[in-house]
Formats: structure tokens, C-alpha cells, sequence
């Protein structure tokens, strides 16, 4: 489990902190998947990414911002196998895929903001961005951070950038 002490660029981690744990645990749960965290980094949002799929959030309430999961579509395509959703269609398989990531996002999002303690988090509907080297619209007004995960099927990274 990954736990910060301190803020991380004035970063709350009692907001960060659940939604990490939510995604290793929700990995583990449903997929029997381990994740090993990795060092943070602050993104540069500027000079592009290696992700092919994004899971996206809005939050508001006593916090603002937006959330990703983001990861490789091997990876992505390999949760869809261990969930034991498949299609011989190749289109299909990929819309079976974005909803997957939307609905596993949805899940981390449900299970942080359940372990959010004395603070009101409301978080938007989530949204799957595709595509190499896609495009996120992030705040200007914070920075992004990004948490590295390895796991057995490759990387993966949740990437944070809200404010009080």
C-alpha cells in the first residue's frame, strides 16, 4: 500500500493517498494483478506521454482538479482477458476495452472518495481518452503529478492535479 506523509506540491495526500490504494487494491481484487509503486514525478504535460489509454475524472467539492489512470493498450486488452470478457471482433474488443477502463476508473474513484474522510470530494462521470500521444486539457493553475506502477503486464500511472 502506498502511503505519503508528507505534501507532495501542496498536494493533499489525504485526497491522493485513496485513490492509490484504491487502484492497487482494485487491481488485486479483480484482476489477482499485484502493482508495485514507483517514485512520483511532476508531469510535464507539455512535452508529451507514452500512455495510449487515459481513464479520466473531474473532482470538485472542497478540492478541484482531474484524475487519470493511465496505461498501455497491452495492458489494457490483458485486464479485459483476466476479467474474462472476450470478442473475436477486433472492433468490438476495443469498445469492450475503453468501457472497461471507464467502468475500472469509475471503481477506484467510488472506493477513494469512500475513504475520504472530512472533506466533500463529488467526482464527474468518468470519461476513456485513446490514442498515442493523446491529448489532456489539465489545469493550468496546479501541477500534475504522476505515480508510476509496475505490474506483471506492464506500466501504469495515476496522475493527479487538483487544489483546495
Amino acid at each position: 500500500m502506498l502511503l505519503y506523509t508528507t505534501y507532495y506540491y501542496y498536494m493533499d495526500v489525504s485526497i491522493i493517498n485513496p485513490f492509490l490504494t484504491s487502484c492497487e487494491n482494485a487491481f488485486q481484487r479483480m484482476f489477482g494483478v499485484s502493482l508495485q509503486n514507483k517514485e512520483p514525478y511532476v508531469v510535464n504535460v507539455l512535452g508529451g506521454h507514452p500512455w495510449e489509454v487515459s481513464g479520466l475524472l473531474g473532482i470538485t467539492g472542497d478540492y478541484t482538479g482531474v484524475v487519470a489512470f493511465r496505461l498501455h493498450k497491452i495492458l489494457a486488452h490483458k485486464m479485459l482477458e483476466l476479467s474474462g470478457v472476450s470478442s473475436d471482433d477486433q472492433k468490438e474488443k476495443d469498445e469492450l476495452v475503453f468501457q472497461l477502463i471507464s467502468e475500472f476508473t469509475n471503481i477506484i474513484a467510488g472506493n477513494a472518495v469512500s475513504g475520504i474522510k472530512d472533506k466533500t470530494i463529488h467526482v464527474s462521470v468518468p470519461v476513456t481518452v485513446a490514442g498515442e500521444n493523446h491529448i489532456i486539457s489539465w489545469p493550468r493553475s496546479y501541477p500534475v503529478i504522476g505515480i508510476p506502477f509496475a505490474s506483471s503486464y506492464g506500466p501504469l500511472e495515476v496522475d493527479v492535479c487538483f487544489k483546495q
